[in-house]
């Protein structure tokens, strides 16, 4: 598409128009004033699976526009009086060119695993101005194991099936009032929970998140409230089976080992001397009040085995044993650097059905990860069970299918044993579930919706998004989406929250655009990359996906080539290129919604050998095998999408972004190998599978992923795309035929090549054949495995997930589409961002933020008798270059007030050019 350009006024200079008129005043103040800036937030993190160097991010405030800055400066020292002097006794990076950069990597001497230091932050502007430090941010270095752990692995004695146990320990603090502060480091791969003198340590659970345990796990740090006045503290442990002793569902083979924990007690003092407590014989444990617990099975508590003496710091009850030490665990230890997982929210029931059975049904309304909260007052040995499903069967009945029954053969259950003493209140530790509906039986009265309480549970990951419009249906589109996602960020990007509960490849990359503009997603997906690159780490002998899901044999996995599903045991086979594709499509993301340079270089080996080993393969530049183009309407034996078509795009979209890494880290060898493959595969894919007569692909998948990556040539695109409309047109009662590959792209293409119209029809359409369809006669609350848009004829779709995270892909366009805020890969991270919105001529309205590592970013239009409205804001460092749509000729354009002329109306968006840091109301109307 040309791209038309303003001829009479030059838009860099509009502000300074603007400052004229005092439009700014609220920006700028008086005349002559200086520009005022502060930096409102630093961070300090680190990536501990690389080193434990810290990287530093920060926000900065101004009181200007067109705020740039040049350069940061970061001082760090190991007491609070020289921070607070602005004294960097550690070091002092001096002035830093900050570029496109929002982050800033360690670079000074070495710094003291597990030591305490104070950093600070000031900036530059582009015109000089430096601003005031920031306030000074504590942060501890990790440390390594096994160095600078002075505690050992234990456990206790364990049969397959045995009640859970706690463990505790006594312990002493000497001079408790001039302790600094007191940390916990601990680690159990079968999740934990600790508590301190009979209080939860921490917010986290079914922590730490997953990993392959036989290479390494991670540890989390807690700050210690230690009571002063109390001559000595107990700390208590809870140990979970979790994914580590998981031996109930999809074989035994899954299984890593008996649950076990190491921990210690770090105490710092003012005057820096340390002392560390930990774990080893002295010890001592007991069995505990869950007597069964399994992450897909469920959990079962005996509040009558709860143990009284916990936490008392004397005992009698010769009950208590020692600690053994465990020959088994994990061999690496690295701390826990992405979100941890929380009870993040609650949903109170919706409704209670009894039936005659004496059991009732508790509605929620909303499909959700996580479990539910009892409240009540039972009798001594009175037995709740409380069974987790999606779905109520024809007769209102429970119907645990779509949850994997057939395959896990287990219902997810919370099981709870009451003691008789008053109001007891319990939820589970150390399982989660994906539900709806939860069916109780043991009640002798008639409940209230008090009775149980949803808490939804998931990884922590701080919100980024936001997305409305005047539309219903894209709403609907965008709620499920959302659910479906927060369902599905347990540690991992999962495929469901309840049968498998995996990280497949697949499911990753068909994602990920719809979680990084609703959540920062920064570190969690970073965690799962390391995850690809450790099930890459050996050879396996594993399943290999020929032509399609059923054509299968055995291989030799290459080093270095992930397996289907990451991390875990159960790797259902080497990657497939469409589902192997996420080891470059994952970097590349995060060097787009983040600038993240260090993910980008630091796995440019890991995506080489992913590429390589795919390009190998190729027969004639087609890939031949993979699975194809998954879960289109009707299941997985509808797909009209050649697995050739599918896994040769996905082969050229890899083959385009090695190039392009290859020219942005200077491996200029590299980057013309790539770049020659590209070229060469897709004058390969367009002379196999280009029909130049109909221009199509033959299917709507084949001709949307074509057009999205970029194999269409120049003068077919819109030709291809009408070919998409014919078929929607004519099939499927003018409706989608696509799975997960073609329906995340479907909007985007349509849109970018001339056919808005059709985006709206299809998003608007009612009845069979619809979106609305899924809500209107399923009441679909999150998106399906398989989307029911029309009546459905087999209950095989029935026995699909009811909560798939790979369908929402289409949801990040309703941000870069609708609301038309998209990064730009000259200057990645949203220090560039490109505003060009769809579907104005549609809807009365729509607004959408991000947060970016700069700052928020807004997008806020409207339509209303001929009148266009736009609403932008541009946060500090950051430019955006804006795309107004051309509704048709002789209208009147204003920037701010500020006229400006457009001459040419020839393609559907005009620029109006690059513009710094602000707020902007533009305004079109007609003569």
């Amino acid at each position: 598409m040309m791209i038309n350009h303003i001829k009479v006024h030059l838009v860099k200079n509009i502000f300074f128009v603007c400052l004229l008129l005092g439009i700014s005043v609220f920006f700028q103040g008086c005349k002559g004033e200086e520009s005022q800036f502060e930096i409102t937030s630093i961070q300090t993190q680190f990536i501990t699976n690389i080193d434990n160097h810290p990287v530093f991010s920060w926000q900065t405030k101004s009181n200007v526009s067109d705020f740039m800055e040049s350069s940061v400066q970061v001082i760090i020292a190991n007491n609070r009086d020289d921070i607070e002097r602005n004294v960097g006794n550690v070091w002092d990076s001096g002035k830093i060119e900050t570029r496109n950069n929002s982050r800033l990597k360690y670079n000074g001497p070495k710094l003291d695993n597990g030591s305490l230091f104070y950093a600070k932050m000031k900036v530059c502007d582009n015109k000089g101005n430096e601003c005031a430090w920031s306030k000074s941010q504590q942060f501890c270095i990790p440390i390594e194991y096994p160095k600078d752990w002075n505690a050992k692995w234990i456990t206790y004695d364990y049969n397959i099936g045995d009640t859970l146990p706690v463990f505790k320990r006594i312990i002493e603090i000497p001079n408790k009032k001039e302790v600094n502060c007191v940390k916990l480091y601990i680690a159990a791969p079968g999740f934990y929970e600790a508590f301190l003198n009979g209080n939860k340590v921490g917010e986290n659970v079914l922590d730490p998140g997953q990993t392959n345990y036989e290479d390494y796990t991670y540890y989390t740090v807690y700050d210690l409230d230690i009571d002063v006045h109390k001559k000595y503290d107990v700390l208590g442990v809870m140990l979970g089976n979790g994914w580590y002793n998981q031996n109930v569902v999809w074989g035994k083979g899954m299984r890593y080992g008996q649950p076990v924990f190491v921990a210690q007690v770090v105490i710092h003092y003012k005057n820096g001397v340390k002392i560390i407590i930990g774990s080893d014989e002295s010890w001592t444990w007991k069995n505990g009040p869950i007597i069964f617990s399994n992450i897909y099975a469920g959990e079962t508590y005996d509040a009558n085995s709860e143990v009284n003496d916990w936490f008392a710091t004397e005992s009698s009850d010769d009950a208590w044993k020692k600690a053994s030490l465990s020959e088994i665990h994990p061999t690496k230890l690295y701390e826990q650097f992405a979100e941890t997982i929380q009870r993040m929210d609650s949903i109170q029931a919706k409704g209670v059905i009894a039936k005659n059975d004496g059991k009732y049904i508790f509605d929620f309304g909303q499909n959700f990860a996580g479990w539910v909260k009892l409240d009540i007052e039972g009798k001594k040995g009175q037995e709740i069970t409380m069974r987790c499903v999606e779905e109520l069967d024809e007769n209102g009945e429970i119907d645990p299918r779509s949850t994997g029954i057939r395959a896990t053969k287990v219902i997810q259950t919370q099981k709870y044993i009451c003691n008789g003493q008053g109001n007891e209140v319990w939820e589970p530790k150390f399982t989660y579930f994906g539900f709806r509906f939860v069916e109780v039986e043991g009640l002798t009265t008639k409940p209230s919706k008090d009775l149980l309480k949803g808490i939804v549970v998931y990884s922590s990951l701080p919100v980024s998004g936001q997305f409305n419009c005047s539309e219903m249906n894209i709403n609907k589109l965008h709620n499920l989406a959302t659910w479906t996602l927060k369902s599905n960020i347990h540690g991992i990007p999962t495929d469901c929250p309840h049968r498998e509960k995996c990280g497949w490849t697949g499911d990753a990359h068909a994602l990920i655009n719809a979680l990084a503009y609703n959540y920062d997603c920064q570190k969690f997906i970073s965690k799962y990359i390391f995850d690809m690159r450790s099930s890459a780490r050996r050879t396996n002998n594993e399943l290999y996906f020929g032509t399609s899901f059923h054509d299968r044999s055995m291989m030799n996995k290459p080093v270095g080539v992930p397996t289907m599903i990451v991390p875990g045991k159960r790797t259902s086979g080497t990657a497939s290129p469409d589902w192997g594709t996420a080891m470059t499509q994952l970097p590349w993301a995060m060097y787009m919604y983040y600038g993240d340079m260090v993910i980008l270089n630091n796995f440019y080996p890991d995506m080489k050998v992913w590429v390589d080993y795919v390009n190998a393969k190729n027969e004639n530049g087609i890939i031949t095998h993979g699975l194809g183009d998954w879960c289109p309407p009707g299941g997985n034996q509808n797909i009209d999408c050649p697995v050739p078509i599918s896994s040769t795009a996905y082969h050229i979209l890899d083959l385009n972004i090695m190039a392009q890494t290859a020219k942005i880290l200077g491996v200029t060898k590299d980057y013309e190998h790539y770049k020659q493959l590209h070229k060469s595969s897709v004058e390969s894919f367009n002379k196999q599978f280009l029909d130049t007569t109909n221009y199509t692909y033959g299917s709507q998948t084949a001709n949307v992923m074509a057009l999205s990556i970029g194999i269409v040539p120049e003068n077919s695109k819109q030709k291809v795309a009408a070919s998409i409309v014919r078929s929607l047109n004519a099939e499927n009662n003018g409706f989608i035929k696509t799975g997960i590959f073609g329906f995340s792209r479907l909007f985007q293409v349509l849109a970018e090549n001339g056919f808005e119209d059709e985006v709206y029809r299809l998003i608007h359409k009612k009845g069979e054949n619809s979106f609305a369809f899924m809500w209107d006669n399923f009441d679909a609350t999150t998106l399906w495995e398989v989307l029911p848009i029309r009546s459905l004829d087999s209950e095989e779709l029935f026995y699909r997930s009811h909560s798939h995270p790979m369908q929402a892909g289409y949801d990040a366009w309703f941000y870069n589409g609708i609301g038309g805020i998209n990064p730009s890969q000259e200057k990645p991270g949203f220090k560039k961002i490109v505003f060009k919105p769809y579907l104005t001529k549609y809807l009365k309205n729509a607004e959408a933020s991000y947060k970016s590592a700069f700052g928020i970013i807004k997008s806020v239009w409207s339509r209303n008798s001929g009148n266009f409205s736009w609403e932008i804001q541009i946060p500090d460092n950051s430019t955006g270059e804006i795309f107004v749509p051309n509704y048709q000729e002789k209208v009147d354009v204003s920037i701010n007030g500020e006229a400006v002329q457009i001459n040419d109306y020839s393609s559907d968006f005009t620029s109006l050019g690059e513009m710094g840091s602000g707020s902007y109301l533009i305004k079109m109307s007609e003569h």
